[in-house]
């Protein structure tokens, strides 16, 4: 037995199953994951960081074509990026086993949302382990990659920070030892026998039994009633994942609570797989019991599915709150139990500023950029479209420049959107603010990471169909809130997109390196010069501001890629 964390039990695991190579993608709860494993002997050479969830999970289709497990690590709304070759693979067939460590975050801690990664499994059918705690963790990976094998499937498992970071003994092999996987693991090209919709049917005669046979497998009830108890008396709890351990928690405090519902007369039907549901197992439990809690997080994927029996409450009854569920909450519901419903929460959290201003971190240059924007804005009145990260924080005061801040990636795509819908609108041609003339143009703002996770594309297809669009791309080079990994330089791709289309020839790209300029605001230049830090740098953004007001002005797309670093 070892102590282990969450995240170290997801290295033993991957190592004591032989994985080839992991893939992941940098984002909250995951990117320590990613980390610990460039940090391991045993994975720093395997294991390799994407800026596209789409693209990484294609990696691992190669490795497991090629005969080579892998493991791919991504947050839970880099599930719906990698939706698109992960559905089609659970009817192509896969050789070696794939593994899917999807991170969910029902705090909302680190996301723009608080997305279930279970739902992918009904999607898909691909089967989801859900662990309670790192032996779990170790022990259902093994599971996933065997079951990965055998179906000829990529298999997920569903962790949240609390889990990773959750720190218990765990048994593993001794060193040295490994789990044996089939000699030959390559794909089986037979497949390619079958109509797309005999691939589809053979799909579900030949892996359906096998998930739910491992579903039933990876479930159990522990009794607790006293055997006095009257059948259809009884109150009981099914969970999962790290929602059990909370549960177990309350129940051993509980009986200080005075409440009726002791722990000797609650049972609890604890999941393991949690997609597809073990159907015969809940249905005999539901039926025993006259009331059964469904706890989970982060949207009520359980509770769903079993509502027609009647006799289930949860999130839905508003016993539990939506997103996370914390161990008060489970103790609450409880408590309240009797009530067939309860009055749902209203009380919505509000963004606040910190006291000493927006949040942006150390010597960050968007505080001056927006400003920038936002004078441009004014005299222009065109809409601008921003990207999540460090640049949500134009939405809100004092900037309040963003009109829009979807997803990761999006504001290219948007902003093209707001521009066509513009000039194909009823009073099409260009618009006059203050006796000027200005072409139906939007302003896009993306980072760089953004901009190589999916606006790459949206600015080639802005380019062939002739938007009109001021574009920032903000360089600083890395993915700045999710752990500081490396960026590509856009300003090649970015001229290679614009050279095609319609109005190749009234598109350009310019970059302004305020990475050098902050250089030589120290130099013997700027001090012959006797030029303030603060005057080199308000200089600076008023050349990036004529520059942009030059472009708004102007048919085509506009790309201005601003470089500095920043401190984070």
């Amino acid at each position: 037995m070892t102590f282990l964390s969450g995240i170290q039990a997801v290295i033993r695991s991957a190592a004591d199953n032989r994985v080839g190579a992991v893939f992941g993608v940098p984002g909250s709860p995951v990117t320590a994951v990613v980390s610990a494993f460039k940090e391991s002997p045993d994975f720093s050479n395997k294991t390799e960081w994407f800026v596209s969830e789409k693209i990484a999970f294609e990696w691992a289709l190669g490795y497991s074509f090629s005969g080579k497990r892998s493991l791919v690590v991504v947050k839970h709304v880099g599930m719906n990026v990698l939706a698109d070759p992960l559905m089609t693979s659970m009817i192509h067939t896969i050789g070696a086993g794939i593994v899917i460590l999807a991170g969910d975050d029902p705090e909302v801690t680190g996301s723009q949302n608080s997305q279930d990664s279970r739902y992918y499994g009904s999607l898909s059918r691909s089967p989801v382990f859900d662990p309670s705690a790192p032996q779990e963790i170790y022990d259902y990976l093994t599971e996933a990659f065997s079951l990965s094998e055998k179906m000829k499937a990529p298999v997920i498992v569903r962790v949240t920070a609390a889990v990773l970071n959750e720190k218990s003994e765990v048994s593993s092999l001794d060193s040295g030892s490994a789990f044996e996987a089939p000699a030959d693991l390559k794909t089986d090209k037979s497949v390619w026998r079958y109509r797309m919709t005999g691939r589809y049917l053979r799909s579900h005669y030949v892996n359906d039994a096998i998930s739910e046979q491992a579903a039933a497998s990876f479930c159990r009830i522990e009794e607790k009633e006293k055997s006095d108890s009257n059948s259809g008396s009884k109150f009981g709890i099914i969970t999962s994942g790290y929602c059990y351990s909370r549960v177990q928690n309350v129940l051993k405090s509980v009986c200080e609570k005075k409440i009726s519902l002791a722990p000797e007369n609650v049972s609890v039907l604890k999941l393991g797989v949690v997609s597809p549901p073990p159907v015969s197992q809940i249905r005999k439990f539901l039926e025993k019991h006259k009331t059964v809690l469904v706890v989970e997080e982060s949207e009520p994927f359980i509770e769903d599915q079993i509502r027609v029996f009647g006799n289930v409450i949860g999130k839905r009854s508003g016993h539990l709150p939506f997103g996370s569920t914390t161990e008060a909450h489970v103790l609450l519901a409880i408590e309240k139990a009797d009530s067939v419903s309860v009055p749902i929460s209203t009380d919505i959290e509000m963004f606040k500023r910190p006291a000493g201003g927006p949040d942006f971190c150390g010597d960050s240059f968007y505080p001056l950029f927006y400003e920038m924007l936002g004078k441009l804005k004014e005299k222009t009145n065109l809409s601008v479209s921003g990207d999540i990260g460090c640049s949500m924080h134009g939405i809100l005061e004092p900037y309040s420049v963003l009109d829009s801040a979807v997803s990761l990636g999006v504001a290219i795509g948007i902003g093209s959107g707001v521009s066509n819908n513009a000039s194909a609108s009823n009073n099409a041609g260009n618009k006059t603010i203050n006796n000027i003339e200005y072409p139906k143009k939007s302003i896009a703002v993306i980072g760089d990471f953004g901009f190589f996770h999916s606006g790459l594309l949206s600015l080639a297809e802005a380019a062939e169909k002739g938007v009109s669009i001021l574009i920032y791309v903000m360089c600083n080079e890395k993915a700045a809130m999710t752990g500081g990994q490396s960026v590509y330089d856009p300003e090649e791709l970015a001229r290679a997109a614009l050279k095609t289309g319609m109005n190749r020839n009234l598109n350009s790209v310019q970059t302004f390196n305020f990475e050098i300029s902050l250089k030589h605001i120290s130099s013997e230049k700027i001090s012959t010069e006797k030029k303030s830090p603060e005057e080199v740098l308000k200089e600076n953004i008023q050349l990036l501001f004529e520059a942009s007001f030059k472009e708004v002005k102007k048919e085509g797309i506009s790309v201005i890629i601003v470089h500095w670093k920043c401190d984070s």
